[in-house]
């Protein structure tokens, strides 16, 4: 009989040793030594070659640099499907970390993280409303890098450029309006006015992210009003901007990803028409969030925001920016990158600023 308690002793030991090993409410602890777990959840689709896909790169450099076990979801735009997803996650409690663009799902992520205080969230490219201890969020001063954008798309008017025509006629193209994307626009603008405070700026909203026959067919329209340059800030859509730059034999600028090296080896027509792209380095910002949580270090309850300063947001200098760039352009162009970096030009943002000095600035260069 003794024997046979010694070993029911043995066994209840070892079942609590065991159970306190595991899991506490499904999450793992990312500074007990066990690998941590994110999961990245698109709402949308990857493909874009630029806001989801330079996500997806953080979250592929994120397992390959940190160690860290990923998996996608992708769960397109239909946003009835978002909450039980996100939800289900959270109930679930596979994951240590669950990533989403917070620039569509902010407020919904909020509401789900106080609903579970255990699930751990980190929002890209956007704020926080109130101070929620299981979230984090990164914002990315899109203003700052679109500023140079403007800059070069001024000096590329004026040129005698392949592509230009000279009539100081540049353009914007947007997915939608959002503030974000009036962030990227009121930036462009005022680089643009730097160099030129007479030039005109055609804007047009494809109002969708996904249509590229209507983005093609947005920018085609731009272009034959005598705009020779586009920037566009519209994700998958606006690839068909580079398609009509391809067929119109006009330039383009990239956006969020370095759009001319993705067509690099794969279609060089379109690498040659994007001269630069603004880049918000979202991959990065997601790897150096997750590397700082596996330190102990993340500041869950806040946001950061980061901008040229902090290399959060820039613009790519590749090949085709060094060959199909001419140095003139180029010097002008770094040296306004320098000044924003440094504090010396303070460029308005959408998000902060009176919301009628940014009317009046994409007012001031209408057509």
């Amino acid at each position: 009989m003794n024997k046979i308690r010694k070993y029911l002793v043995v066994v209840l030991v070892l079942l609590v040793l065991l159970t306190g090993c595991g899991k506490e409410n499904g999450n793992n602890n990312s500074n007990d030594g066990s690998k941590l777990s994110v999961v990245f959840v698109v709402t949308g689709q990857l493909g874009d070659r630029s806001f989801n896909d330079s996500a997806h790169e953080g979250i592929k450099a994120m397992a390959e640099k940190l160690g860290v076990e990923t998996k996608v979801i992708e769960i397109g735009r239909d946003q009835t499907v978002w909450r039980p997803t996100f939800e289900d996650l959270a109930e679930e409690g596979e994951y240590d970390i669950i990533i989403t663009n917070g620039s569509n799902a902010g407020e919904l992520i909020e509401e789900i993280a106080l609903e579970y205080p255990e699930q751990k969230f980190i929002l890209f490219d956007t704020e926080m409303e109130s101070e929620i201890v299981n979230l984090y969020a990164i914002s990315y001063l899109q203003n700052e890098a679109s500023y140079i954008a403007g800059v070069l798309a001024a000096l590329v008017t004026k040129s005698d450029m392949e592509y230009a025509n000279e009539d100081n006629k540049i353009g914007f193209v947007g997915g939608s309006e959002h503030p974000i994307i009036t962030d990227f626009l009121v930036g462009y603008v005022e680089g643009a006015k730097s160099v030129d405070p007479n030039i005109t700026v055609y804007v047009s909203y494809i109002g969708s992210w996904d249509d590229t026959a209507k983005g093609k067919e947005t920018a085609m329209a731009q272009y034959n009003q005598g705009v020779d340059i586009i920037f566009p800030a519209a994700e998958q859509a606006g690839l068909g901007c580079v398609e009509a730059a391809v067929e119109m034999k006009k330039y383009i600028i990239g956006v969020d990803s370095d759009q001319a090296m993705l067509f690099k080896g794969v279609n060089e027509d379109s690498a040659n028409v994007i001269l630069t792209s603004v880049l918000k380095e979202v991959g990065n910002s997601l790897v150096r969030a997750v590397d700082l949580e596996q330190k102990g270090n993340l500041p869950w309850g806040t946001f950061e925001t980061l901008g040229i300063k902090e290399d959060g947001v820039g613009i790519a200098r590749n090949e085709y920016f060094d060959k199909n760039v001419p140095a003139e352009i180029k010097e002008e162009v770094i040296n306004a990158y320098e000044q924003v970096a440094n504090g010396e030009v303070k460029v308005t943002s959408a998000l902060t600023d009176d919301s009628k000095i940014v009317e009046e600035i994409i007012r001031s260069v209408a057509p």
